[in-house]
């Protein structure tokens, strides 16, 4: 069973993985479509001397193989999240999911990018969802970035009527912008510097879109909320000047929050005379719980937010390593791997 793996730094190599043994519960499935996302990117950059998992986690696919204990039947169309958390711990009994310390103890095996896909029986159970007929299997791989957009926008405590600024004009910021949107946002402020990402985004996305390479966003983002500022700031762009000056947009009373990852030990400098005047809050969001999941598939199926334009490659399972590129390049937005 082949599956494509971070090889040596910056290289992608497609190698052979054993064929999957299924225990009592457990389910196979043929992938169809899989997402690549920036984590990937980070993975084949490292490399892996020993590779014991394959790229992608954005799967979705079909049931190919069950046991007799396992409740799903062969045939039928899946996403399946990509790890879940215990559901006993602290915070899985305190509504923080993703906070989970054993996220990543039941997961996909190998990984999303495989001719064939191993889903525990737990995850088979809590964390695979059914993809509806009217939803493209590509669109479908969506569900786990959507999954995360849609908890970015919870954790921000939109509000039906809100004016959402969203700095980053990537794959996250556009399904942010969406699912802000889906969640009762009148207003959406696109901010980038990628002049086709901002194209989409003000053609399928927002109402205002600001390049700040050449606008001032605090100036703009005044102008378009009546001088008040933005009631929610997500930034999903990986930057400390975009939180910096993200900060600087919110109204007071306003949410503030770090989306996208930084690298570990970027410190910015936070003006407390600010916070404790202007009573804005502070928060950051990350990954994603399988009741996430579900939502986005129902945004989808609902026909409330459009997701096609956010896929604008496809590559073959072979091609995993030009997908990879396409995304690190930013050529595009989002790339697929695509199964026949």
């Amino acid at each position: 069973m082949r599956a494509a793996v971070p090889g040596k730094p910056g290289q992608v190599e497609i190698i052979n993985f054993p064929e999957p043994t299924l225990s009592k519960g457990d389910i196979l499935i043929a992938p169809r479509a899989c997402g690549i996302c920036a984590t990937d990117v980070k993975f084949v950059k490292a490399g892996a001397e020993e590779p014991k998992y394959a790229l992608g986690h954005e799967v979705a696919g079909v049931v190919i193989k069950t046991t007799p204990e396992a409740t799903w039947k062969v045939g039928q169309q899946v996403v399946v999240a990509p790890y879940l958390p215990c559901g006993a711990c602290y915070y899985c009994q305190h509504g923080q999911p993703a906070l989970c310390k054993d996220l990543y103890k039941v997961s996909l095996q190998p990984g999303g990018i495989a001719e064939e896909v191993l889903v525990p029986k737990r995850l088979a159970e809590e964390g695979t969802f059914i993809v509806p007929q009217s939803i493209d299997m590509e669109l479908a791989s969506l569900a786990e970035p959507m999954g995360c957009a849609i908890k970015g926008i919870e954790d921000s405590l939109v509000k039906k009527g809100d004016t959402i600024l969203v700095i980053g004009d990537g794959p996250m910021g556009l399904l942010s912008m969406a699912a802000g949107r889906a969640f009762g946002a009148s207003k959406i402020i696109a901010a980038g510097m990628t002049p086709h990402r901002l194209d989409v985004a003000e053609k399928y996305y927002a109402d205002v879109v600001i390049n700040v390479e050449n606008e001032d966003l605090n100036k703009r983002v005044l102008e378009s909320t009546g001088s008040i500022g933005a009631d929610v700031v997500i930034v999903a762009v990986s930057s400390l000047d975009a939180f910096n000056t993200g900060a600087a947009c919110v109204r007071a009373g306003g949410v503030v929050n770090m989306f996208a990852g930084v690298p570990d030990g970027s410190i910015v400098n936070l003006d407390l005379r600010k916070l404790h005047y202007k009573q804005y809050y502070l928060t950051g969001s990350s990954g994603t719980a399988p009741s996430h999941m579900q939502k986005a598939l129902d945004l989808m199926s609902s026909r409330k937010v459009d997701l096609a334009p956010i896929i604008s490659a496809r590559f073959t399972f072979e091609q995993t390593f030009a997908a990879v590129e396409y995304v690190r390049e930013r050529i595009g937005l989002k790339s697929v791997v695509y199964f026949a």
